[in-house]
């Protein structure tokens, strides 16, 4: 008889599991007793069978291969969970006994299903049908466990969390203190991109000794654990281990990621107003890339208004507005300098802006409120439909919540000028994200109109500064001309 072996080590680990190496050696030894012809073997390593597991297989499916191919006769395995804890596989391995070469199924326990038989059918199906359960039962089994060590605070596993020793419990305090320099310079307005390359270059490693990217930050500082919070399907129980920032801190720290608009893997941004800037005939968005112009031998940074989405080929904007990138943000850039002098401004960067504690209470109620809801619905004092329509008014209170958080976050942020400069030095050597905030915390949009080029000058562009509108957040006396030309 001709024999394929099939072995597999789970993504389980069981303790009594078994390597791949001792299963095949067992298959070809029980196949040589039987007299046959082993034809081919195939082993897939840490992938489950179970039918929680999405992994494919992909030695199993060459297995299937060999079976419609008419090579295989008796597939030979240590046991039946080897194979499957899916009945719909078994029902296709069935199907392709009625059309194909292979007879049976057998274990090295001796062990034999006909699948030409009804009750070799009925034994396959069974055992499957066992293994399911077993699969189930075991699943059940980490869930409660999972459940049970989150209510008593302890840590979930898994590989060692930045800022704790192995375990997760006990605070190994050289990496703590890089958390919390992190969020401090977060809060001060610095950049994801900026704090990944300083830690790089002083060769600071993190949890598993590698170089730091922008979504090891993003993770460490989003998660709970760093405020002693174990949280278990989203369900929050205090942690057992000591927290390392205190909540207030991190709920500041999540308006920062929820409106960071880095996209991780792409290059970083060189258009200082980028979604800022509104063409004055059609109001589409303008785009900003180096052009060359009719009479240019290179190109040139500008910003324009697009008329058809290269993706689409729908027209989007009438394509007619088109301006030199370098004039346009030295305008905008002396019109904020100057706008930073008012009273009104200088209220808006104050760095201990007070209703920033009142905002975070206010969310940590909403919060509250929203989890109270849930218990409602899982105690049957409210319907499904009660519960979308209330779930949905407390979110969006939330949302307002937090977007006035982040633009009082962002002031309190941005207000913080290094001692012993003045805002113009503070902005020739800031980072662009922390120019843009400052762009967004002012200006609501900028309007380019239409206008003869080269028919007025600003500085050394031939640009008309006219041909500009800035809508300002907060209104006030426009900047005299003399003043932009600074």
């Amino acid at each position: 008889m001709r024999a394929a072996i099939y072995a597999r080590l789970s993504l389980e680990r069981e303790a009594n599991a078994e390597n791949i190496d001792i299963q095949l050696r067992e298959c070809r030894g029980y196949a040589e007793d039987q007299g046959w012809v082993v034809v081919a073997e195939f082993a897939d390593s840490d992938i489950s069978a179970s039918r929680y597991s999405r992994k494919p297989r992909p030695q199993y499916n060459q297995l299937l291969e060999a079976v419609r191919a008419g090579d295989v006769e008796c597939i030979v395995i240590t046991e039946m969970p080897r194979l499957y804890r899916r009945l719909e596989e078994l029902l296709e391995l069935m199907y392709l006994a009625e059309k194909t070469a292979l007879k049976r199924i057998e274990t090295t326990d001796g062990l034999a299903y006909d699948l030409s038989t009804g009750f070799g059918i009925h034994n396959a199906v069974a055992a499957v049908n066992t293994a399911m359960f077993e699969s189930r039962k075991l699943s059940d089994r980490i869930k409660r466990k999972r459940r049970e060590e989150a209510k008593n605070g302890r840590s979930h596993g898994g590989t060692r969390p930045y800022g704790y020793e192995a375990g997760g419990m006990v605070v190994r305090e050289a990496e703590a203190a890089i958390i919390r320099e992190i969020a401090e310079r977060l809060l001060d307005g610095e950049s994801q991109r900026e704090i990944v390359k300083d830690l790089n270059r002083r060769k600071v490693p993190t949890a598993q000794n590698g170089t730091w990217q922008i979504h090891n930050v993003t993770r460490i500082m989003t998660s709970k654990r760093i405020v002693g919070v174990r949280v278990h399907r989203g369900a929050e129980y205090p942690g057992n281990w000591p927290p390392i920032l205190d909540s207030d801190t991190w709920e500041r720290l999540q308006t920062i990621f929820a409106g960071h608009t880095a996209a991780i893997g792409k290059g970083a941004r060189s258009y200082l107003l980028t979604g800022f800037l509104r063409c004055g005939l059609c109001g589409n968005a303008l785009i900003a890339g180096a052009i060359k112009g009719p009479v240019e031998t290179a190109p040139r940074r500008r910003y324009r208004c697009r008329r058809l989405n290269v993706s689409t080929g729908i027209e989007t904007g009438c394509g007619k507005i088109s301006r030199l990138a370098e004039p346009v943000e030295d305008l905008v850039a002396n019109a904020v300098l100057y706008r930073l002098d008012s009273p009104q401004m200088e209220r808006m960067l104050h760095a201990g802006d007070p209703n920033i504690e009142g905002l975070i209470a206010t969310y940590a109620v909403q919060k509250s409120r929203l989890d109270d809801l849930l218990a409602d619905y899982a105690s049957g004092l409210l319907n499904r439909q009660q519960l979308a329509q209330t779930k949905a008014m407390v979110e969006e209170a939330m949302e307002a919540t937090r977007l006035k958080l982040a633009k009082a976050e962002s002031g309190r942020r941005l207000g913080s000028i290094p001692a012993g400069k003045t805002l113009r030095e503070a902005w020739e050597t800031a980072s662009l994200e922390w120019r843009r905030q400052l762009i967004d915390l002012l200006i609501e949009r900028i309007v380019l109109l239409p206008g003869r080029p080269g028919a007025k000058r600003y500085k050394q562009w031939g640009f008309d500064p006219d041909a500009m509108q800035i809508h300002w957040r907060v209104q006030d006396e426009p900047p005299p001309p003399e003043a932009l030309d600074q």
